[in-house]
């Protein structure tokens, strides 16, 4: 069985109403009935902390597929400038290995929170993602540009900042298709491990 680990912050954890819950997991299981599903989001989590828990939360459940979404709170005033939030990411990657991983850019925050989570950093941040995983050859889903096209209020809570069901929905459905293809890469891997044996 394919093991899927998703690795982030509370957006991650699927925040909602004030408590994480499996509202992202079981977005994805609708798809993938068949695929062991890890949720290791933390709330209010950053890259550079993320980075001290690589090993027991992701590499110890020896994942065939890692989804890296981070970026909220790194814009944070707390969080790391720029460029240390992209090298964070990018040891990430080279921890987990770069065929594994699907890197999610941030998406977007509402209108009451931009002097904490501003969106243009967020763009910044979310672009930079980008660049990396060309840079990489890396699976990237481009969610900030997905978000982007919506009104804030569409897809956030009344907190500006954790996901409605509807964000969950677009955001899984534009994730379907790049984990179908590290899913169909690691059966393929499995059954020639298999006949190698």
């Amino acid at each position: 069985m394919t093991n899927l680990v998703l690795f982030g912050d509370s957006i991650t954890a699927g925040m909602t109403d004030g408590y994480p819950s499996p509202i992202f997991s079981n977005e994805i299981r609708k798809y993938f009935p068949n695929i062991e599903i890890l949720n290791r989001g933390v709330p209010g989590d950053r890259t550079n902390l993320a980075l001290s828990r690589v090993q027991a939360d992701v590499l110890q459940s020896n994942p065939d597929i890692v989804t890296i979404f981070f970026g909220t709170n790194d814009v944070t005033a707390e969080g790391p400038n720029y460029q240390t939030f992209i090298a964070n990411i990018k040891e990430m990657i080279t921890l987990i290995g770069t065929q594994k991983c699907i890197l999610i850019t941030p998406g977007v925050t509402g209108p009451s929170l931009q002097d904490f989570y501003p969106n243009q950093k967020l763009s910044q941040y979310a672009q930079g993602l980008v660049t990396l995983a060309e840079e990489l050859n890396v699976t990237c889903y481009d969610w900030h540009s997905v978000a982007t096209e919506y009104e804030a209020s569409e897809l956030l809570q009344s907190d500006d900042i954790h996901y409605s069901k509807k964000a969950y929905e677009l955001l899984v459905q534009g994730l379907v298709p790049l984990i179908e293809v590290k899913n169909k890469i690691s059966i393929e891997n499995r059954e020639k491990n298999l006949l190698e044996k």
